[in-house]
């Protein structure tokens, strides 16, 4: 069994171990690590940085504190200009993986953004694209 000072800085490596909600529902891989975030490689489209505050604890795989959709509801999410975009309401997942978040702006408009657009999740959510680029793609 895991001990959460494993994930800790000065703890034992993540890199290469899955990172998986508490429902199982995995998220990734860590590819690198940081004293504040671990980044999350989610297959060849790219990866994002997750806070450390997330992680509940590390075993064969870092178990996150709680499921993704608790986790990550309610955060604010913002462009990649630092411009508001809308606030996480939900995540979709599909054959066990989590692969974007649905995001409401302020009229009321539900967004969807694929993690391959998200560029750290922490205290809120950074993305690597402008809001005019997802309203382009459709979100």
């Amino acid at each position: 069994m895991g001990r959460i000072a494993d994930g800790l800085p000065g703890g034992l490596s993540m890199i290469g171990k899955p990172v998986v909600d508490t429902q199982g529902l995995e998220i990734g891989y860590v590819a690198g690590e940081d004293a504040q975030f671990l980044r999350i490689a989610e297959g060849p489209m790219g990866s994002l940085a997750l806070g450390r505050r997330y992680v509940g604890r590390v075993e064969d795989r870092v178990v996150l504190k709680g499921p993704v959709e608790e986790l990550f509801a309610g955060l604010n999410v913002l462009d990649a200009g630092g411009e508001f975009v809308g606030i996480v309401r939900e995540t979709v997942e599909s054959d066990d993986m989590m692969h974007s978040l649905i995001v409401e702006d302020e009229e009321g408009e539900k967004l969807v953004v694929v993690l391959e657009d998200i560029k750290i999740i922490d205290e809120f959510v950074e993305l690597d694209v402008t809001v005019d680029e997802l309203y382009a793609d459709g979100g």
